[in-house]
């Protein structure tokens, strides 16, 4: 038998080596095409899987917290949102050997509820929404009350736990009333001193002040918003806060208005000069008009807390009290027995009520300070009538993570 050489040199040599090696090269080819293909479907179902997985750590939000608030927030942490990752990764990857995934790293950083922008954002959308509170009543002790009916006493937080555990940390401060003062005098329009109208909204629509109903069910403090404006831990305390508040701005309001209507600043000045002729009439006038815009403040906030309308700058018409009213009497001396209020009704009624006051002073806040009070009050209703381990700053409004799969990273961003 004879031995078959391939002679290399030979032109049907050189050919059949010529073809093995392209052969070779196509295949080589082919098989980084159809390798590279593969990873790139790997990669896309990971991109898939990937924000399936995140919208499902979403998913798990808080519905109490949703329906009460309007807020969207999961409870988590890094590690336990790693944890999720990691078995959803091990569901979708289940026995494919061609798959090599190094596990989920997770970081909730910026995204926690208490952080500002995250609570502006989600309170901004909640309030154009239209989204309006669920109410929430826990559940009466005694089986024959309405639960829907709530005695509620004027309460207070004393536990440092508690206090030190708020969002706003206990920081005090409130409205600067002689700011405030200054700014309606030289604007003349409440809309001079606008705030940020999407939370003042946000707070008008999700908290109660002292004199509203129960329409928003059960909350630890009765006066919420008038927690906001003064930061105390206390009903009675805050209450009485926003009084002597209300109190100093219808003050100054008051004594500027005197100060600006001839009749009234000659009247007392007439008197002053009865009281003490010469140079210190000038003085004792100063302390008419100031008792007078003092007992008149006062006669307004009588109105105010009985439901009347008070306007924000006085003219005759609306003006209450004499100057023999207030050099002779108190407030409500001369009201009607069949009304028996303690205060004097002006012949013009118009103007605006307490919780529109109390819109003026929130608007005032600082934007800070108001939000993280705000803060404090569902991390104190959460605790109340949900959970007592409740704290804010353990939702999160979104996350970022990423895992890598064949070598490859895949970064994900999720909020909701």
């Amino acid at each position: 038998m004879t031995d078959l050489k391939l002679d290399l040199h030979s032109k049907k040599g050189s050919f059949t080596v010529f073809v093995t090696l392209a052969f070779a090269a196509v295949l080589i080819m082919v098989s980084a095409v159809l390798w590279a293909s593969g990873q790139q479907a790997i990669s896309s179902c990971c991109e898939s899987f990937g924000r399936l997985w995140g919208r499902s750590i979403l998913a798990e939000y808080d519905i109490t917290l949703k329906e009460r608030y309007g807020l969207f927030a999961f409870y988590g942490n890094d590690f336990l949102v790693e944890e999720k990752l990691d078995f959803y990764a091990g569901i979708s990857f289940e026995s494919k050997d061609y798959i090599d995934y190094s596990g989920a790293l997770c970081s909730l950083d910026g995204w926690s509820l208490t952080d500002k922008e995250v609570f502006i954002k989600q309170a901004g959308e909640t309030v154009m929404s239209g989204t309006v509170p669920l109410p929430v009543f826990r559940e009466s002790a005694d089986e024959s009350t309405d639960a829907a009916v709530t005695v509620r006493p004027d309460r207070a937080i004393t536990s440092q736990w508690i206090l030190k555990g708020l969002p706003s940390g206990g920081k005090g401060g409130g409205v600067s009333i002689s700011s405030l003062v200054s700014k309606l005098k030289e604007d003349m329009s409440i809309s001079g001193i606008a705030g940020n109208a999407t939370i003042d909204t946000y707070i008008f629509r999700f908290f109660r002040d002292y004199m509203d109903g129960e329409e928003l069910g059960d909350t630890y403090f009765r006066g919420e918003i008038e927690y906001i404006l003064s930061g105390r831990p206390d009903d009675e305390k805050s209450v009485k806060n926003v009084k002597n508040t209300l109190l100093a701005l219808r003050n100054g309001l008051n004594l500027a208005y005197l100060y600006t209507c001839e009749e009234k600043a000659g009247a007392a000045m007439a008197a002053a000069e009865m009281i003490t002729p010469g140079p210190a009439a000038v003085a004792t006038q100063a302390v008419i008009l100031e008792t007078w815009a003092y007992l008149e403040a006062k006669n307004d906030l009588e109105l105010l807390y009985d439901g009347q309308s008070v306007a924000v700058f006085k003219d005759d018409t609306n003006w209450a009290l004499s100057l023999e009213n207030a050099l002779q009497s108190e407030p409500g001396s001369d009201a009607t027995s069949e009304e028996s209020k303690k205060y004097v009704k002006p012949q013009n009624m118009s103007g605006i009520k307490y919780e529109d006051y109390l819109r003026i002073l929130v608007a005032s806040l600082p934007e800070s300070l108001k939000i993280q009070r705000v803060m404090d009050l569902i991390q104190i209703n959460m605790k109340y009538f949900c959970c007592d381990w409740f704290l804010l700053e353990d939702y999160y409004g979104g996350l970022n993570f990423s895992f890598e799969v064949n070598g490859k990273k895949h970064e994900f961003e999720e909020t909701y």
